[in-house]
């Protein structure tokens, strides 16, 4: 066998030698990648790149997959698989940024949005990329990005929110929360359901704080409790201030809305148990739909506090529906459920329990607050209130005809 010359020797070592760098290379930078991959899991950054003209994905540490609930292998790396796993609530608005950037009318890619795991599951993004590399005529050939989840971020933030916009004491939406109800017009069969507590203060004067905080806690549960036992669920309900209420109820018709608001009158109709005592109080209730009210939630809130005080006036612990302006007293009469007088023993039952029509107050409510020594109700002349289907005599219908005018 021929010895090899010294050249091929030399190539011989040579090339060796360069496995050995290659190696010792490739070695490396397996390292750097993993220190990369880890450096990048422990911020919650996924960086990844695509190749624009294949739709080739490139993932650089695992968690990517891991965090739509997939195994390393599972998920094919591509476009087309990550577009698919966009919400489809989010989904145009992702692809248009995306364009944007890849046709050069945007510096970089940048959206927030939401992406379905395996199991259904929603994980909160934040991506951003940029093209790094164009051919000559200016087309993207390869964007570098980072994802990050922000699920953490979102809830914390929506938790934030609803410590805000949640009443402390009821567990209620509050006046911050009332104030977002304003931006949406209110649907035609929405009613708006204004509550006041008739004898509230007494309770705490009698009592104490604590014990009117533990009154509105249980108006508060027992006014939803009733709703959910009539199948009512998705419904809006807030302390509006106070000891005052408000419930917006979709999809309602006038005897289902009646219907509820007698559920509530006879569930407050006896004392309440508190510390220290039985504490006894009701409720005036104003009702409006929104199509009385041209759909706007601010006039449907004004009509049924409105129609509220004008059970004040006729007796407390009622019911009220306002009826629209081109409605005259003939077209509706203005009827309202009024039940026992809350000084009376509790012993009682409601009117609307007893055989028989319910009582109708024969006076206009500005006749009533004069002779009462209260200052009247600032309403509107031509307003009409309708309630509980109960006959009027001829009498009511006339000092009724009266106040209209």
């Amino acid at each position: 066998m021929a010895r090899k010359s010294l050249r091929e020797q030399s190539l011989e070592q040579a090339l060796q030698q360069m496995e050995r760098d290659k190696a010792r290379l490739e070695r490396r930078l397996a390292g750097l990648e993993e220190k990369l991959s880890t450096t990048l899991d422990g911020t919650g950054l996924r960086l990844w790149q695509l190749e624009v003209p294949s739709g080739k994905l490139t993932i650089f540490n695992y968690r990517w997959g891991r965090m739509l609930g997939y195994q390393p292998g599972e998920l094919n790396a591509h476009f087309d698989v990550w577009r698919e796993h966009l919400h489809p609530e989010d989904r145009d608005e992702v692809l248009a940024n995306l364009n944007d950037h890849l046709e050069g009318r945007t510096e970089v890619y940048q959206v927030v949005h939401r992406m379905l795991a395996r199991d259904g599951s929603i994980t909160w993004v934040a991506d951003r990329g940029r093209v790094v590399e164009r051919d000559e005529h200016g087309n993207a050939l390869r964007l570098l990005g980072t994802h990050t989840d922000i699920s953490h971020e979102k809830d914390y933030e929506s938790r934030l929110n609803a410590l805000a916009s949640t009443d402390a004491l009821t567990g209620l939406a509050n006046r911050q929360a009332i104030n977002s109800w304003h931006q949406r017009p209110l649907a035609d069969d929405s009613a708006l359901i204004f509550i006041d507590l008739d004898g509230f203060k007494q309770v705490n004067d009698q009592f104490g704080h604590r014990a009117g905080d533990e009154v509105l806690v249980l108006v508060a549960h027992g006014l939803n409790d009733e709703l959910h036992r009539l199948g009512i669920h998705h419904h809006l309900s807030a302390r509006f201030g106070g000891d005052e209420f408000l419930f917006q109820l979709p999809r309602m018709s006038l005897p289902r809305v009646e219907h509820i608001a007698r559920r509530w009158l006879e569930r407050f109709a006896h004392p309440l148990e508190i510390s220290g005592g039985l504490g006894r109080i009701g409720l005036s209730i104003g009702i409006c739909f929104g199509r009385d009210a041209d759909n706007r939630f601010g006039l449907a809130l004004e009509r049924a506090d409105q129609a509220m005080y004008r059970v004040k006036h006729h007796g407390k612990h009622g019911f009220r529906v306002h009826a629209p302006v081109e409605c005259s007293a003939s077209a509706y009469q203005a009827c309202d459920f009024q039940a026992s007088n809350l000084e009376a023993p509790g012993s009682r039952l409601p009117s609307w329990l007893h055989p028989g029509p319910a009582p109708v107050s024969q006076s206009p409510p500005r006749q009533q607050a004069a002779s009462a020594g209260t200052k009247p109700v600032d309403t509107k002349p031509a307003d009409t209130e309708r309630g509980d289907s109960v006959s009027a005599d001829s009498e009511s219908a006339e000092a009724r005809a009266k106040e209209e005018r």
